[in-house]
């Protein structure tokens, strides 16, 4: 009789402690499922990691055929956008020297510039 109280009382413990591990996993950690899912396949998780403006310059600079770029002013002038455009771009290299520009969506280009591609936040042009 108390054996059985005892093997209750550990699966009921158990039981328990798995509920709160789900707990803790799907709704304080923000942990996705998607990423577990699929880790090995190309881009998994990387609307996760990164804003949709750092995968659209990249998705740009493919399209193009481009081996280097620079960056507008105002984007050199956000710290996130600049370190992660250079990580996240990579073998694309950003130059200083480059004459193709990313420009934000709602920037107006010098007059010397000439649009290449636009897409839902950056723009690539030649200036």
């Amino acid at each position: 009789m108390f054996n059985e109280k005892i093997n209750i009382t550990k699966v009921f413990l158990v039981v328990i402690c798995i509920l709160q591990l789900l707990y803790l996993l799907n709704l304080r950690s923000g942990f996705q499922y998607e990423t577990f899912k699929d880790p090995f396949t190309e881009n998994s998780g990387l609307s996760y990691a990164l804003s949709p403006e750092i995968i659209e310059s990249k998705k740009i600079l493919k399209n193009q055929k481009i081996n280097h770029f620079n960056l507008s002013v105002n984007l050199r002038k956000k710290n996130y956008f600049f370190q992660r455009a250079i990580e996240f771009n990579y073998p694309i290299r950003m130059l200083d020297e480059s004459k193709l520009l990313l420009f934000e969506l709602k920037e107006e280009l010098p007059t010397n510039c000439k649009l290449i591609e636009s897409g839902q936040y950056l723009k690539l042009a030649k200036c």
